[in-house]
């Protein structure tokens, strides 16, 4: 299938297969984080959090680990959340003509990086270069 992408002609090659194989990989992994969010704080975390501050003996920095750690749990639900809906939005993307195509370079990603990453929307040059140039431009809510 051919594209126009930032008036350069794009060809994606994808068989069925690998598509498919896209398509299992970013419903594995969609699966895996509406768990992980539904389940919110493991278990282990939340006795962590729960033993620290259940202690009859604690002190102000056994209370300060235990909000330590809930901020830490709850940074990590934010990045699911933010992870889930970057695969929501592959998934609508799947079968439009941009998907599997770098927003940046304009070249087809190749599959194996769409099976590591069904969301990903830059070839791995893109990306290094983004990342190095966006490097101190953290998500993160800690």
């Amino acid at each position: 299938m051919s594209i126009w992408q930032q008036g350069k002609r794009v060809m994606r090659h994808y068989s069925k297969q690998d598509m498919q194989t896209v398509r299992d990989a970013l419903a594995s992994r969609l699966a895996d984080l509406t768990a992980h969010i539904r389940d919110g704080l493991s278990e282990s975390e939340q006795n962590q959090f729960n033993a620290i501050l259940g202690r009859g003996t604690g002190d102000s920095s056994d209370e300060a680990l235990a909000v330590s750690l809930g901020d830490l749990s709850a940074a990590r639900l934010d990045l699911d959340i933010r992870q889930w809906q970057a695969l929501k939005a592959a998934e609508q993307r799947l079968d439009g003509s941009e998907f599997g195509v770098c927003v940046e370079c304009g070249k087809a990603i190749p599959v194996a990086r769409l099976v590591a990453n069904p969301a990903a929307e830059r070839c791995i040059e893109c990306q290094s270069a983004y990342e190095r140039s966006h490097g101190g431009q953290a998500h993160g809510s800690l």
